[in-house]
């Protein structure tokens, strides 16, 4: 995934500068993204290695599938450290209107400030954006 804009001066907001890329299978957006593929496509990314990052990468090809299928049955992706200690995000797609995915919506922070209660919370309103882009962008 490729970054395109940083709106924070928070640590988590500073990790990234715009163009900078991240591995597909450890973060938010990559997930996102991977989740409403066709499964040839998530092979390809699979075929080129999941590398460990850290504790909390999904490096198992099956695990990564299910992690995909839950991200399309609740429209959110979530990464809780793992790519970068300490970091974490919450990212849905924006889809054209073939279904196709075309970019991402993201919140992050620091995991001193990841709720587990409040995920689903923010997963909602950062998949409602999406839509609300796509609809507009798209439509």
């Amino acid at each position: 995934m490729e970054a395109t804009s940083t709106l924070s001066d928070s640590a988590a907001g500073h990790l990234l500068q715009v163009g900078d890329t991240s591995p597909m299978h450890a973060t938010a957006t990559g997930h996102a993204v991977p989740a409403l593929l066709p499964a040839d496509e998530v092979d390809e990314v699979i075929a080129d290695g999941l590398a460990r990052y850290g504790d909390a990468t999904i490096t198992d090809p099956h695990e990564l599938r299910a992690e995909l299928e839950r991200v399309r049955r609740d429209g959110y992706a979530v990464n809780r450290d793992q790519y970068l200690p300490d970091v974490c995000a919450i990212a849905a797609p924006i889809v054209a209107g073939s279904g196709a995915p075309v970019a991402t919506v993201a919140i992050s922070m620091p995991d001193s400030r990841y709720d587990p209660h409040e995920v689903d919370r923010s997963g909602r309103l950062v998949a409602d954006t999406a839509a609300e882009i796509s609809a507009r962008r798209f439509e």
